[in-house]
């Protein structure tokens, strides 16, 4: 009886203490592979990127760090460096020089299993998150893309065959500075020829943060034909991905063909329900090219909660070969910093003037017999 206990008790042990053996071998696992993504082969995205509220640096063998811009800039904080990778690049050299492209930055942030992957556009010194690709409306499939990594450089495609993908971007704000409406008109009519056909939304992330960005839960792509445009909206599904196209009345009532699903960062979205294949919710309209920047004129609304984006005109990046196109300004433009620590430690020691006061010094002249009478209760004191 004795020895049953004995082989009891024995078999308790090893079955509490396996899984925290084998807990032990995963996480050790687990460190293996953050740390062999720490090494960043990032190509034009090496150096020190910024916006208003922080600094974005990416390193060859460190990865990537966020330094942040608390209380309105009068501190820099960093965070730390978390492994990244960058890959897809379709360019290589200084992104203020002759390339850039369209990247995935693969982020491996604490406590994770596996990475987050953002698609980034590089064009000029500008680097996107919300971007869009250009898709062939024939076969409705992209033309230049590397953010999927089941979808690579095709041999049709411009990465492949050597186009200049990241080529210098072209900004309708920049070459339309100054000109005359003839100038306008003919900058309209070249970017009308430029932006003709179907645009797809590549990048979808807000910004680059220290934690997992959640998938949007749906964006809107394009279709340009001359002057006229066609927005049609995708939204976050569970259903299965299959390669089939959707359509829509596009100009002269001919059927454009679309993609039906559209898969970024692993998030699956759809633009009919079902097994439907004709999108019946759009918005059509005009834009217009003024100062630079592409304003939208829906004919009527259709989605009231976007109003703000064709109320505001906004800039329109295109690169050099026609694939990749950004609206608005970059979420991160490159620096000249070569070194952030030391720009970190000359900044946070700088010594500030205190605040101004808020109401300026008044040198004001009481009239004091009235301030006694009044509390004398309106008598004369001197009565």
């Amino acid at each position: 009886m004795s020895r049953t206990r004995n082989a009891v008790a024995l078999f308790a042990v090893l079955l509490i203490a396996f899984p925290a053996v084998a807990q032990s071998a995963q996480g050790d696992r687990g460190a293996a592979v953050v740390a062999s993504a720490a090494g960043l082969s990032a190509g034009t995205l090496a150096g020190v990127w910024e916006n208003k509220s922080r600094f974005v640096e990416f390193a060859d063998g460190k990865g990537m760090r966020i330094v942040l811009k608390p209380y309105y800039g009068f501190v820099y904080e960093d965070t730390g460096w978390i492994p990244a990778s960058v890959s897809g690049l379709s360019g290589g050299g200084s992104p203020s020089g002759s390339t850039g492209g369209v990247s995935r930055i693969s982020v491996r942030y604490s406590g994770e299993r596996s990475d987050a992957e953002v698609p980034a556009a590089l064009l000029g010194d500008g680097l996107w998150f919300r971007f869009f690709s250009r898709i062939d409306t024939a076969t409705a499939t992209i033309a230049a893309d590397a953010l999927s990594s089941r979808d690579g450089a095709t041999a049709d495609s411009p990465a492949a065959s050597g186009a200049a993908v990241g080529a210098p971007a072209v900004s309708a704000s920049a070459a339309a500075s100054g000109a005359s409406a003839a100038d306008e008109d003919a900058q309209t009519a070249e970017l009308a020829r430029r932006l003709a056909g179907f645009w797809r939304a590549a990048g979808v992330t807000d910004a680059m943060r220290l934690y997992r960005s959640e998938a949007a839960p749906d964006f809107y792509t394009y279709y340009f034909s001359g002057t006229r445009y066609w927005r049609i909206r995708y939204w976050a599904t569970d259903a299965r991905k299959r390669d089939i196209l959707a359509r829509f009345p596009g100009p002269d009532g001919v059927d454009v063909p679309v993609p039906k699903f559209i898969e970024i960062s692993g998030t699956l979205y759809t633009c009919v329900t079902g097994t439907g294949t004709l999108v019946r919710n759009y918005e059509t309209g005009s834009w217009t090219l003024a100062n630079g920047k592409m304003a939208f004129k829906p004919d009527s609304v259709v989605y009231p909660g976007t109003a703000a984006e064709y109320r505001n005109p906004a800039k329109v990046t295109l690169s050099a070969d026609g694939a990749v196109l950004a609206f608005g300004e970059p979420w991160l433009a490159k620096t000249a910093i070569g070194d952030l620590d030391a720009d970190i430690t000359a900044h946070n020691g700088l010594r500030r003037p205190p605040r101004e006061p808020l109401l300026e010094f008044m040198d004001l002249d009481f009239r004091w017999e009235d301030i006694a009478r009044i509390r004398n209760h309106g008598m004369d004191p001197a009565e």
